[in-house]
C-alpha cells in the first residue's frame, strides 16, 4: 500500500512540475490521503485517531492528555461543559484555551453546548442525553463555573477570569516553575519575536533579570500580608455564624476568597525586574497578572510625585511652610484622614503625614496638564490617552488616576534615580545552542538617558519621602538597629459608598498601597479585593508592613554607608536642618526630627537665624479651556477615632464614604506582634 502511494505521489509531483504550481500538488495529496483513509478505516476509528493526535494547547497532545491536564478527569469521565469546553479549543489552541483567554473559551462552551442540542442525533447512544439538555445548559455552565472557581476580575474598563482550570497540569516548558507570572510574561514575549520555525529549529537560553532569593522573600511576605488580613476576616465570619447570620458570614467568605494581591521590585538605575509577583496563590497555571495588568486607584501613593513636580517649579522647598486648612474648588472640599485641619506646616510634614488638602493645593498650583504631560513621559503612554484614563480633575492628587504596581514602581523609580526615564526589562540576553546571540536588540541595548525631571528635585523628593518611615511619618520606624537608608509612600484608598451596600455597609478600604526606596532598588506592593469589597486595614498596616518584611531580607545585601541618592551634578546645596521647623538645625536645641545634609536648590536654603516664609496657596479660578467639565466630588471621612485595622464592627447604619480615594484613620490599639515579627517596626500609624 505504501509503494502504491509513493508512485502516485511520484505521478503528482510531475503534475506540478509541468503545471509549476505547488499548492495543486499540495491539495492533491491532501485528497489522496483523505481517500486512503476513508478506505482504510470507519469513522469511529478515524474520529479517534484525530482525537487521540489533535494538539489541544499548553503542550497536551490527543484529547486524553487534555482531559487529565485540564480537569484531572479521563476522557471519559467529562460532563458535556467540560468536552464542550475542549471541542472549543480545536480550531485555534493558542487563542481558544481557557489557560490563555479563559473568557472567549467560556463564549464557544456555550455556543457548542448549544449546537450540540441542535445535532442530538450525532451522539453514539441518544438515550444517554439529559432529559431537557437544552434546557439546562445555562444551569450545567454555573455549576461547572462553580466547580472550577471561575472568577470574573474588573481590570480597567475590561472583564477578565481567573479558574482552577490546569491546576493539576504541569508547564512543560519548566521544570520547576517558581515564578509563573515573571516567565509567562517571558514566554509571551519570545512567542512574538521569533517565528514558529526558528522555535523549532533552535533551543534558546535566556538569561533573565529575576533574582529568585528577592523573588522567594517577597512572595512569602505579600502571602503572609494577605493572610493576616484573611485572618482578622475570618474572626469576623465567626461572629457571624455564631449568631446565626447565614447571609452575612457568606459575604464575608466571598471577601475573604477574594483578597489578593501583587509586588513589583526593580533597580531604578537599570530598569532590571529583580521580582514580580502578580497575585496570591503561586501556581504553574495562567492567573491574572495584577502586577502588570490589573490598574487601580493609589491613593496618597500619587503623592511622591505632585510633591517632585511642586519642588521642581519651585512652588515649595523642604523648608517651606504651608496651611493644612478647608479648602472649597467648585464645591470640591478635600478632607483629611484625621477629620481635622493642623494650619501651618512644614512640607516635610505635610508629605510625613500624607496631608489631603495641601497635596491638592500643589497639584492646583502645578497643574493638572501639567502633572498629565510628566506622567505620559515617565509612563510612556500618550498624554490624550493618558487624561482619558485618569481624567482631569484635582482629585488626582489623592490618586484617582489608576495605575498598576508596575507603573507606580517606575514612577518612583524615575524619582529614586534622578529623573531619569526607565524601561523594565526582564531578558538581560538569549543565546542559542551554537552560541550565537539571537536577542532581539530591544531586550537589552542600552538606551540614551532621557533626563525627565530635575535632579535637584528629585533629591529634595527623596528626602522629603524619607520622613514617611520617621517618627513623623505614616509608618514610623525606628532606626536605633542600623542605618539602612529607607523612603516610600503609603496609600490607602476607601471603599465607595456605592460598593459598600453590596457588602452590608461594612466600613472598610478597597485598597492598599505601598511604594519603598531603598538603595537601588524601588518596590511597589499593592494589596486588595477583587470584587473592591471592604477589608480592614491602611496602607502602612498591611502594604507597608509586607514591604517592611522585604527590607529585613535586603538588609543584609546593602551596605548601611550607602545612600538613597547617588552623586550627581547639578545647583544645589546641602544643609542640616529641623524636621518639625524647617529652619536651621543649629538654631534648634530643642528639635526632635533632626534632619542632615538636606538638598536643597542653592540659594533656597534656609539661612542662619531665619524663619521659612510661609508659601501661601490660594485656591485658584477655574480656567474654562482647561478645567471645563471636571467634577470634584466630596470625601466625608468615617470617624477618625475609630481604629480600622484591629477588629471589624458589623455595620448597623449607612456608611457615608467618598466616590475618590482618601486615607484611612489612624490605628493606635494596632499591635505590630500579631503581624510582623520585626524589631525595627514602631506601631504603623494609618493615613
Amino acid at each position: 500500500m505504501l509503494q502504491g502511494g509513493s508512485t502516485i505521489t511520484q505521478q503528482l509531483s510531475k503534475l506540478t512540475l509541468n503545471l509549476g504550481e505547488r499548492n495543486i500538488y499540495n491539495k492533491l495529496t491532501e485528497a489522496f490521503c483523505t481517500y486512503y483513509i476513508e478506505n482504510q478505516y470507519d469513522k469511529d476509528t478515524i474520529l479517534a485517531m484525530y482525537m487521540n493526535q489533535i494538539f489541544l494547547g499548553e503542550g497536551n497532545t490527543g484529547l486524553e492528555e487534555a482531559s487529565r491536564y485540564y480537569f484531572n478527569l479521563t476522557a471519559t469521565k467529562l460532563t458535556p461543559a467540560e468536552a464542550a469546553l475542549l471541542v472549543g479549543i480545536i480550531p485555534a489552541p493558542s487563542i481558544y484555551n481557557p489557560i490563555r483567554n479563559l473568557s472567549i473559551a467560556l463564549d464557544r462552551q456555550k455556543r457548542i453546548l448549544n449546537d450540540m442540542t441542535k445535532s442530538s442525533h450525532l451522539h453514539p447512544e441518544s438515550s444517554k442525553i439529559e432529559k431537557d439538555f437544552p434546557k439546562k445548559i445555562d444551569e450545567n455552565i454555573r455549576i461547572f463555573k462553580s466547580k472550577y472557581k471561575i472568577k470574573e476580575v474588573k481590570v480597567g474598563d475590561k472583564v477578565k477570569h481567573t479558574s482552577d482550570i490546569g491546576k493539576f497540569g504541569f508547564d512543560r516548558d519548566f521544570k520547576v516553575n517558581l515564578a509563573p507570572d515573571f516567565n509567562e510574561s517571558i514566554r509571551r514575549y519570545i512567542l512574538e519575536k521569533f517565528s514558529n520555525d526558528e522555535l523549532e529549529k533552535t533551543s534558546l537560553n535566556i538569561y533573565t533579570t529575576l533574582d529568585y532569593d528577592k523573588q522567594s522573600v517577597i512572595e512569602t511576605s505579600l502571602r503572609e500580608g494577605i493572610e493576616d488580613v484573611r485572618k482578622v476576616l475570618e474572626k469576623e465570619k465567626q461572629v457571624y455564624v455564631k449568631k446565626g447570620n447565614d447571609q452575612e458570614a457568606k459575604r464575608e467568605t466571598e471577601i475573604i476568597e477574594n483578597m489578593n494581591g501583587s509586588a513589583v521590585s526593580l533597580n531604578p538605575y537599570n530598569g532590571n525586574v529583580e521580582a514580580l509577583v502578580g497575585a496570591y496563590k503561586i501556581s504553574s497555571i495562567y492567573r491574572l497578572n495584577r502586577a502588570e495588568e490589573a490598574k487601580r486607584q493609589p491613593g496618597s501613593a500619587i503623592k511622591g510625585i505632585i510633591f517632585t513636580l511642586a519642588l521642581e517649579k519651585g512652588i515649595i522647598n523642604p523648608s517651606s511652610i504651608v496651611k493644612d486648612e478647608k479648602i472649597d474648588i467648585r464645591g470640591y472640599t478635600p478632607k483629611n484622614w484625621y477629620g481635622s485641619y493642623k494650619g501651618f506646616i512644614t512640607a516635610r510634614q505635610a508629605l510625613a503625614q500624607s496631608v489631603n488638602t495641601v497635596a491638592v493645593k500643589l497639584l492646583q498650583e502645578v497643574g493638572v496638564g501639567y502633572f498629565l504631560e510628566k506622567m505620559s513621559l515617565i509612563l510612556s503612554i500618550p498624554t490624550p490617552e493618558l487624561k482619558e484614563r485618569f481624567g482631569n480633575n484635582l482629585s488626582l492628587a489623592l490618586g484617582s488616576g489608576e495605575l498598576s504596581p508596575m507603573e507606580l514602581a517606575i514612577v518612583y523609580s524615575t524619582i529614586a534615580n534622578g529623573g531619569y526615564k526607565i524601561r523594565p526589562r526582564k531578558i538581560l540576553k538569549i543565546i542559542d545552542d551554537d552560541d550565537i546571540d539571537r536577542t532581539p536588540s530591544e531586550v537589552y541595548a542600552e538606551e540614551t538617558r532621557e533626563q525627565i525631571l530635575d535632579p535637584v528635585a528629585c533629591a529634595m523628593a527623596v528626602n522629603l519621602l524619607e520622613s514617611v518611615l520617621s517618627g513623623e511619618g505614616t509608618l514610623p520606624v525606628r532606626r536605633d538597629k542600623d542605618k539602612l537608608a529607607l523612603a516610600g509612600k503609603t496609600g490607602t484608598v476607601q471603599t465607595p459608598k456605592s460598593a459598600t451596600l453590596k457588602w452590608g455597609n461594612r466600613k472598610g478600604i478597597r485598597d492598599s498601597w505601598f511604594a519603598g526606596i531603598i538603595p537601588g532598588n524601588v518596590t511597589t506592593v499593592w494589596v486588595g479585593n477583587d470584587q473592591s469589597a471592604p477589608f480592614p486595614g491602611s496602607g502602612a498596616g498591611i502594604s507597608g508592613q509586607i514591604w517592611m518584611r522585604y527590607v529585613n531580607f535586603m538588609r543584609s545585601r546593602i551596605s548601611p554607608d550607602e545612600k538613597l541618592i547617588k552623586p550627581f551634578e547639578g545647583n544645589f546645596t546641602q544643609v542640616d536642618i529641623c524636621g518639625e521647623t524647617g529652619i536651621l538645625l543649629q538654631d534648634s536645641p530643642e528639635c526632635k526630627f533632626p534632619i542632615y545634609a538636606q538638598y536643597y536648590v542653592k540659594g533656597t536654603e534656609p539661612g542662619a537665624n531665619s524663619t521659612p516664609p510661609e508659601v501661601k496657596i490660594e485656591p485658584k479660578k477655574i480656567n474654562p479651556e482647561t478645567d471645563e467639565g471636571t467634577s470634584f466630588e466630596d470625601d466625608v471621612e468615617d470617624n477618625p477615632d475609630k481604629p480600622t485595622d484591629t477588629e471589624i464592627v458589623p455595620a448597623t447604619e449607612e456608611i457615608t464614604q467618598p466616590e475618590v480615594p482618601k486615607e484611612t484613620p489612624p490605628e493606635p490599639n494596632k499591635t505590630p506582634s500579631e503581624n510582623i515579627p520585626s524589631p525595627e517596626l514602631k506601631n504603623p500609624q494609618g493615613e
